[in-house]
């Protein structure tokens, strides 16, 4: 698991799916790094409207949940707030997240999984409030997001036959 600094400072892959020459399943190293993939995700977890966002999260019985949220990278990590006492909150103490961006006007989306802990430092949850100001740290709860995946799509050619994902991904050295 990593941060989102160690994130940003990792190597990445390039995927060649179907229609790019490289047929599915074929990675190559992406030059720019992980450094890119980090940018696209701050840019598109921030995006309009509101920087609203997808957490997918599991329920105790196995049910997958989605819910919206307003995550953000401050100090080069990834934090929410999140409403205490909330089956988000319960999933998020026990089980992997996913954060999946709304889709993007230039036909691009980023996601990230791993796992989050919960942030309970006075002068952290201050600091933070202050950072994000819709958070209500009288009612919600800070969590960080360790990463272990990411991923950052690019649609190609959309609208046209030619369209196909440019895929790039980032794992977590274990």
């Amino acid at each position: 698991m990593a941060g989102w600094a160690e994130f940003a400072h990792g190597p990445a892959e390039v995927g060649a799916g179907p229609g790019t020459g490289g047929g599915a399943g074929v990675w190559a190293p992406f030059e720019p790094g992980a450094a890119a993939l980090a940018e696209a995700g701050e840019r598109l977890l921030s995006a309009p409207p509101a920087g609203i966002n997808l957490l997918g999260t599991v329920s105790p019985t196995g049910r997958p949940r989605i819910h919206p949220f307003m995550p953000r990278v401050v100090d080069g990590r990834l934090w929410a707030f999140i409403v205490s006492g909330s089956p988000k909150e319960r999933d998020l103490e026990r089980r992997p997240y996913t954060i999946h961006t709304r889709p993007a006007e230039k036909d691009e989306e980023f996601w990230v999984s791993g796992h989050a802990r919960r942030i309970e430092e006075p002068e952290v949850v201050e600091r933070l409030a202050t950072a994000m100001s819709w958070a209500r740290p009288d009612h919600e709860a800070l969590f960080e997001f360790d990463l272990d995946m990411a991923g950052w799509t690019i649609w190609l050619d959309f609208g046209t036959p030619k369209h196909r994902p440019q895929h790039h991904r980032w794992r977590a050295r274990t």
